[in-house]
């Protein structure tokens, strides 16, 4: 950004070179120690930039590679001001404006976060702002590091996390901590139970003393795999019971739906309008509206130079009015509606199950839309349910002592 505008406040041309050997005098002038850039082929010729004082000395250089330089585009403010030059008010203007420029390139534009996945962005930026990282932020005073250790200390979630500045473009890279996966107590006895009413299919005991068969009917909260595990001596053991226990089980839900609904209609937007310059807002509007009677929308457009962000936006805060209205269902639409919350319910609430069939039974009443479902899926239907051991029955787990033993 800084080294387009400097090249634009001194000047530069573009031009082509034409000649057998065009590439021979590409590296006598960076021999020679002068700038030259954007080089590259354009229609077959090779073209470059230079700057206005470097190109006037070339001549030489030409002649000596034989090859014939000609310009193509004239770029800066000497072009400018040769242009421009009898109208003061211009050059004024654009003197101040580059003035401008570069005052506000000691300031923060942007903030670029990437890395989250699962910490919130403006939970981030809140943070940063408290720390000192915020639009407008003015550089030389911020100590980077400080920030990155202050925000880290803030956000337990952060692993690890860098600031670049660069021109006037704050990026901060973060990279959020592993989260420990959640590990069962595997000294904690605990029983198997179920889940669900359902039919056994299959069971597979990895731990403990499975109390059924397939075949068998459950209810819900049964205790399927008991966690006391009796050995050939005898001897009675607590352990961890674990296992699967693949069931068919059968649902049975209604979705309900009025007949007559209430809508929100909006009507035109009413806009109001926010200038932003540095993280700095300029209302250029008075109009505020309750939102809880309106919709709100915000649209930000950000002004760029050089394919740069620059740090003035225009904000747009679009107010709907809302009213509420009652409209009366068809029967096609609330057929179409309740479909949509049956299959919403299957890719939700029975993704890890298996439906093997579902039957449909359609309904009405005076005043609601009625849809049941009757699921039958295939499942596991286990679950582990701890024991508290301070409170469990010890009298079966510890061998009692023989009196008429020695």
């Amino acid at each position: 950004m800084l080294l387009n505008i400097l090249r634009w406040l001194q000047g530069y041309v573009w031009f082509k070179i034409q000649g057998k050997f065009p590439e021979r005098f590409i590296n006598i002038v960076t021999k020679s120690g002068l700038s030259i850039w954007n080089t590259g082929r354009v229609n077959g010729e090779l073209c470059a930039c230079m700057y206005v004082r470097d190109y006037v000395n070339i001549r030489p250089l030409a002649k000596k590679s034989r090859v014939k330089l000609k310009i193509t585009k004239r770029v800066g403010s000497p072009f400018f001001i040769r242009k421009y030059k009898n109208r003061v008010g211009v050059l004024i203007g654009a003197v101040v404006f580059i003035l401008v420029i570069f005052v506000m390139s000691n300031f923060v534009w942007t903030i670029k976060i990437t890395g989250l996945q699962t910490i919130s962005e403006a939970k981030v930026r809140q943070v940063l702002y408290d720390n000192g990282l915020y639009i407008g932020a003015y550089i030389p005073s911020k100590s980077f590091k400080t920030i990155e250790r202050d925000t880290m200390l803030a956000l337990d979630d952060i692993g690890w996390m860098s600031i670049n500045v660069i021109d006037s473009h704050a990026s901060v890279e973060i990279k959020e901590k592993a989260k420990s996966p959640k590990v069962s107590d595997y000294h904690q006895p605990a029983n198997v139970k179920a889940k669900h009413d359902g039919l056994i299919l299959k069971i597979n005991v990895a731990e403990g003393e499975a109390l059924f068969n397939s075949g068998s009917a459950v209810v819900k909260d049964q205790l399927l795999v008991s966690s006391v595990v009796e050995d050939m001596l005898g001897g009675v053991t607590l352990v961890r019971a674990n296992a699967e226990v693949i069931a068919q089980t059968n649902r049975k839900i209604t979705f309900a739906l009025d007949k007559n609904h209430s809508i929100f209609v909006y009507g035109e937007p009413k806009n109001r309008y926010t200038f932003d310059v540095l993280g700095v807002k300029i209302p250029l509007s008075f109009s505020f509206a309750d939102d809880k009677e309106n919709l709100i929308r915000y649209k930000t457009e950000s002004l760029t130079l050089f394919d740069t962000v620059l740090p003035l936006s225009l904000k747009t805060q679009s107010l709907y009015k809302k009213t509420e209205r009652t409209c009366a269902l068809t029967e096609k639409e609330a057929k179409d509606t309740l479909y949509y919350y049956s299959s919403l319910y299957e890719a939700f609430v029975l993704s890890d199950c298996q439906v093997k069939d579902k039957q449909f039974e359609y309904s009405h009443t005076d005043t609601q839309f009625l849809l049941t479902v009757s699921y039958t899926c295939v499942e596991d239907i286990a679950y582990q349910q701890e024991i508290n051991v301070d409170n469990a029955d010890t009298e079966r787990v510890t061998p009692v002592k023989d009196e008429n033993l020695p």
